[in-house]
């Protein structure tokens, strides 16, 4: 065999490795959140649970559903709506941010959430 083809596998599968392993200590430890909070510009504008159903209008510039214990924006005014189109979450310091409106919505309660 080749030297440098056994090289070349041998360094695919170290990056493979470490990417695995990578992946389950960031991914793998969070744990279900119990509450988000919702901030505006860096100020606390609230502080909710995720096992009750509600929507919450955001300063006019945005609205967040909270349903079956996940966290969604379902409407907003910024000019790209990446926050609208981002996944629902639901996970220990999972974040939802809208930039143009400086609001952040991130999952708090137990979890691993100093990794983020």
């Amino acid at each position: 065999m080749n030297k440098y083809l056994l090289k070349n596998i041998i360094l695919i599968a170290a990056i493979l490795a470490v990417s695995a392993v990578l992946f389950a200590v960031f991914y793998g430890g969070r744990s279900a959140g119990a509450s988000f909070e919702i901030t505006v510009n860096g100020k606390l504008y609230g502080a909710y649970q995720l096992d009750t159903d509600t929507v919450i209008d955001v300063d006019g510039h945005c609205t967040v559903q909270v349903k079956d214990g996940a966290v969604s924006v379902i409407s907003a005014d910024c000019p790209g709506k990446d926050c609208v189109h981002h996944k629902p979450i639901s996970k220990s310091g999972e974040r939802i941010i809208c930039l143009p409106n400086g609001i952040v919505i991130r999952i708090t309660g137990d979890g691993v959430d100093a990794l983020i």
